[in-house]
């Protein structure tokens, strides 16, 4: 379990990994879900940022532009 500092559309957090894992961060599941993807692409890197485009159940395109970053040597 590593703490990650995350930028979802220009708002900065804390969270870990598990939180992430777990899509517990966060009350929106597209959101979580949304994370879910940029952590299993961030892969053992020390950070990522990437624009993610989720769809909601009534197709309209919501965007997330995310940026995480490991606090520490977690990976190290």
């Amino acid at each position: 379990m590593a703490k990650i500092r995350a930028i979802v559309n220009g708002v900065s957090f804390y969270t870990t990994t598990a939180a992430i894992k777990n899509r517990t961060v966060g009350d929106n599941s597209l959101l979580n879900s949304a994370l879910f993807f940029a952590l299993d692409c961030m892969g053992k890197s020390a950070g990522f940022g990437r624009n993610i485009a989720m769809y909601d159940g009534k197709m309209n395109k919501v965007t997330y532009d995310i940026q995480l970053s490991v606090m520490g040597n977690a990976y190290r």
